[in-house]
């Protein structure tokens, strides 16, 4: 055989092997084998809650895609606040976030969702109200956050905050006046503490504990999990377990990982999650109530509000609702959750 037809064969064999391998990762990318998800989370790993995530939740939905979505998973803040990773699904360095309902993310990846974190807005621990609205209002609420790029897998629950204090007894809303209020979850908890007569010292999630073992602050709204989390109940004097605010959670993806997904895997995830959406609410809420219960074994006194004042809290905080309505969320999911809250104590 001469050189040149030698020569000619090993190139026709080049092409035909570089096409064969194009084909192939051309069917793997379309398929969605080994799509990595990169989520980050301000949650401690070890929390029971986040277990149930990191070894239920996660491997079940790599299981239902036969290994072809797996996850890494940035725990404890160590990628910033929620707003940084909102930044960095924009720009590719994540592909998901566990998320709580603060400002910065509820008006970015759902606006409207910020409608159920008002002030008051539901009965204390009332889950079954919870449960109720987010049942009727979760399809307007995917729908919206596929308008901004992100795909809602999960919605699930965060806490009914309490209000905690160094110093402070906060019985009265004079004593939260009278406060150095921390202040982290966005446009609406500030517009909340006004309502409240609060100046209160804006801080970054990270910054947070800070803050508060070095004094800058002496008081902060939070859900208990992520404040035993966070070692804070050790400089903690006095709890209020005012029902101020209930606070959902969210695992989302951004629409761009999301679509590289096939079809079939995209169902699989759908189903798993909704069944995972109803454990990982369970999880949620017991670890809620051991953090809280621990914390006053350990010595934090929990500070009772008379019926009169907790009046007082609502009627100075209702304004707050129709303030917001057509800025953080539509006047139209308003009355749509204002509307379901009256027909559902009613037994309509």
């Amino acid at each position: 055989m001469n050189s040149n037809k030698y020569r000619s064969l090993l190139f026709q064999k080049v092409i035909l092997m570089f096409f064969v391998f194009s084909c192939l990762i051309s069917t793997a990318w379309a398929s969605g084998e080994k799509i990595v998800i990169k989520l980050a989370c301000l949650a401690q790993k070890g929390v029971s809650a986040m277990s149930y995530l990191d070894q239920t939740v996660f491997p079940g939905l790599t299981k239902v895609t036969d290994g072809s979505v797996v996850f890494d998973i940035y725990w404890g803040g160590i990628m910033g606040d929620e707003e940084d990773y909102i930044a960095k699904i924009r720009t590719g360095q994540l592909q998901g976030a566990l998320l709580s309902g603060s400002g910065g993310v509820t008006s970015t990846v759902c606006p409207d969702l910020s409608v159920v974190e008002l002030p008051f807005l539901f009965n204390a621990w009332a889950w079954d109200e919870v449960d109720y609205v987010m049942d009727k209002i979760k399809p307007h609420l995917l729908k919206e956050a596929e308008k901004k790029g992100f795909k809602i897998i999960v919605i699930s629950n965060v806490d009914f905050d309490q209000i905690y204090s160094t110093k402070h007894n906060i019985a009265n809303i004079e004593d939260i006046k009278g406060a150095k209020m921390l202040t982290w979850f966005g446009p609406l908890e500030n517009r909340m503490l006004k309502s409240l007569g609060v100046s209160a010292i804006p801080v970054n999630v990270p910054e947070v504990v800070s803050s508060m073992k070095t004094g800058i602050c002496n008081m902060a709204i939070a859900p208990s999990m992520w404040w035993v989390g966070a070692q804070l109940y050790t400089d903690t004097k006095y709890v209020n377990p005012i029902p101020i605010r209930y606070v959902p959670g969210l695992v989302v993806w951004s629409s761009d990982v999301w679509n590289k997904i096939s079809e079939k895997n995209k169902n699989n995830i759908d189903i798993a999650a909704l069944e995972y959406e109803q454990g990982f609410k369970k999880k949620i809420k017991e670890s809620n109530e051991k953090a809280y219960n621990a914390m006053l074994k350990y010595g934090i006194k929990e500070v009772k509000v008379s019926p009169e004042e907790l009046a007082r809290f609502k009627k100075a905080t209702r304004p707050v609702w129709d303030e917001l309505a057509g800025k953080a969320y539509s006047h139209e999911i308003l009355n749509e959750v204002i509307g379901l809250l009256d027909d559902y104590r009613k037994g309509i």
